[in-house]
């Protein structure tokens, strides 16, 4: 009986070691699994953010070619606009409007020489006529 009971105790005593032993086997698995899943979820982010730092550069980048373009863009306009309103100096208008008065005339001339021809055609054809 002593020794049957010695055998139970070692039977269940190995039992309980294997159940243990099949505990932490299982435990290391679960645990490996989940570092793992940590080290892929961690990699993930790492890439998310670089890619976000990557996008954020790329886009001030454009903005900031945008902004430079655009103060271009400003500076060229008050650059015309202020070249339009610019005083002509008084020399160069006098100039300008005794070409444009010279030229009237020669206009009115050529066309009063014109009229002349015109007419003298049209009284040699009544003439003929």
């Amino acid at each position: 009986a002593e020794r049957l009971q010695r055998e139970m105790f070692e039977a269940v005593r190995i039992a309980e070691e294997k159940r243990l032993q099949h505990e932490m086997v299982e435990a290391v698995r679960i645990t490996e699994k989940r570092v793992q899943h940590e080290m892929l979820e961690a990699k993930r982010k790492a890439e998310e953010e670089h890619v976000a730092r990557e996008t954020g550069a790329a886009a001030k980048e454009v903005e900031d070619e945008r902004l430079v373009w655009e103060a271009a863009q400003k500076t060229e306009e008050d650059r015309l606009q202020q070249e339009m309103f610019k005083p002509v100096p008084i020399a160069q208008e006098q100039r300008v409007r005794r070409e444009l008065m010279e030229a009237s005339r020669k206009a009115e001339d050529e066309c009063l020489d014109c009229g002349a021809e015109v007419a003298a055609k049209k009284a040699e054809e009544e003439r003929l006529a």
